[in-house]
């Protein structure tokens, strides 16, 4: 598996001997880290996790680090890069996410809709299921109703 640096401040001084120098995060490829959260001596760091093949992105949430204990960073790595290795797996069996719909995939999806609107519209309006008849079964009932209600005051 290849690993990166972490370029974001995710450093704490570490004192080895006599010498000093910043500690940073090794990442699995594909794994770029959002940000660190938190005061004290406990903070939280959330991470993105990224497919080239199947280009999905996962986020990762609320992990655990403490930058005065050398050992936190060892765990830390150690844990994103086996999430990042069982994410990667699971989204390959799943395969490649479905593109977005553009503004024109959604007018056809929608035109396709109003078609199918209309004709059951039509059917349920017919009374013999082949002929349509405009306006709806209510609107014929009003209709009728006021046609024989002129019909008796006239008489």
């Amino acid at each position: 598996m290849a690993y990166s640096y972490v370029n974001e401040s995710v450093l704490s001084m570490q004192i080895v001997g006599e010498q000093t120098y910043d500690r940073r995060l090794i990442l699995p490829v594909g794994v770029t880290l959002l940000g660190e959260y938190g005061t004290g001596s406990i903070k939280s760091l959330s991470f993105r996790f990224y497919d080239s093949v199947t280009q999905r992105t996962s986020v990762l949430h609320h992990v655990p680090f403490t930058p005065s204990d050398p050992y936190s960073y060892n765990g830390v790595e150690t844990m994103i890069g086996e999430a990042h290795e069982t994410w990667a797996k699971q989204v390959r069996e799943q395969g490649k996410r479905k593109r977005k719909m553009t503004a024109q995939d959604r007018q056809d999806a929608g035109k396709a809709l109003d078609e199918i609107r209309i004709s059951k519209l039509k059917r349920t309006e017919s009374t013999n299921n082949k002929i349509y008849y405009e306006g709806t079964k209510n609107d014929r009932k009003k209709l009728n109703r006021a046609i024989r209600r002129s019909n008796r005051s006239t008489k």
